[in-house]
């Protein structure tokens, strides 16, 4: 498994396992959930415990999105180390397995209130907060 960023031993470790989709549109644009801080994140997110992967990520992009989705294939798993702003005190660790996935039918509206947006490569490129995820996106679409 690729690893992004290194732990810091002189902190508390947070670690979270999550699964994200992969979900493009006609126009070959990605599907993100925007912060306040204009970050993008893959629609996904921690996995429950006694939940598989997979279950995990149907429950978040109804949450997140409204929506179904059908997942196609799983992409990969990496990992990434930092510390963030948000908490300084904490070495976090995130492992995320990312998944090719289709976009069903609205069934609910979002829990979530970020917003949800079509971005194009170039812009996910620059905007995508997890770096783990690019480089596995990249690898999915045989960019280097």
């Amino acid at each position: 498994m690729k690893t992004f960023g290194k732990r810091n031993y002189d902190l508390n470790y947070w670690k979270r396992t999550g699964a994200y989709a992969v979900i493009q549109n006609d126009q070959q644009q990605f599907l993100c959930v925007e912060d306040l801080d204009g970050n993008l994140f893959l629609v996904g997110g921690g996995i429950e415990i006694d939940e598989s992967p997979e279950v995990a990520l149907l429950r978040e992009s109804i949450e997140e999105t409204g929506h179904e989705i059908r997942i196609v294939e799983q992409i990969g798993k990496a990992e990434r180390h930092w510390v963030s702003a948000k908490y300084p005190r904490d070495s976090q660790h995130n492992i995320g397995i990312l998944y090719t996935c289709k976009l069903l039918e609205k069934i609910a509206e979002p829990v979530e209130k970020e917003k949800m947006r079509w971005v194009d490569f170039n812009y996910l490129e620059k905007h995508l907060f997890h770096e783990h995820h690019l480089y596995l996106l990249k690898q999915y679409l045989n960019i280097s």
